[in-house]
This record gives structure tokens, sequence and C-alpha cells, in this order.
């Protein structure tokens, strides 16, 4: 689930960047015509060695995310106190809520 999140974050970010670059070779790609090439065939080259840019950035962002990436798991020992000792229902509910434990959490346990 992270690691489809981050993919799709690093995907989104280097899709703009491409969008950017292709704009900019728009703008100048007119001047090739003046060295006498056809700038619809340039603009097709060039566009397709950015767009291979674009996979090899992605790819590699991903791995070296993926590759930094550290996993921490928290230890929830303090909920396995209140797991295991028995609270009356009529007192006040331990998620400090201020209401009795009958019409708050104890709501939904029914033991």
């Amino acid at each position: 689930d992270v690691e489809k999140k981050i993919f799709l974050q690093n995907l989104d970010y280097e899709w703009r960047n491409h969008l950017q670059y292709l704009e900019q070779l728009r703008q100048v790609i007119g001047l090739r015509g003046y060295g006498q090439k056809n700038p619809l065939d340039e603009y097709k080259r060039e566009s397709f060695i950015l767009f291979k840019n674009l996979l090899t950035k992605i790819k590699e962002n991903l791995i070296i995310f993926l590759v930094n990436l550290q996993v921490t798991v928290e230890n929830n020992s303090q909920n396995k106190i209140h797991g295991e000792e028995k609270i009356s229902r009529n007192k006040s509910c331990p998620c400090g809520s201020e209401k009795k434990y009958k019409n708050c959490c104890g709501a939904l346990s029914k033991d």
C-alpha cells in the first residue's frame, strides 16, 4: 500500500515535469526549420527521448526511495494492559470522552 502511494506520487510529479519539458520543446522546435530540419520529425524524436528519460527517472526515484525506506513498528503495550483489565460499565470511559463506558466504547463490545 505504501509502495503504491509512493509510486503514484512519484509518477504524478515526474509526469508534470515531463509535460513542462514538452511545452518548452514545442516552443523552441520551430527554430529547427532554420537548420533545414523538419520540425515535426525533430519534435517526435526529441519527445520520444524525453519519454524514455521520464520512465528512467520514475524507476530510479522509486528504487532510491524503496532502498532508503525504513519501516518502524510501534509497540502498543499500554493498549494490551487496558484490554486485559475488566472495566465496569458505569465507570467513565478510558478513552477520555467522559461518558460512561457502557455508552461509549463499551457499547461496541458485547461481553
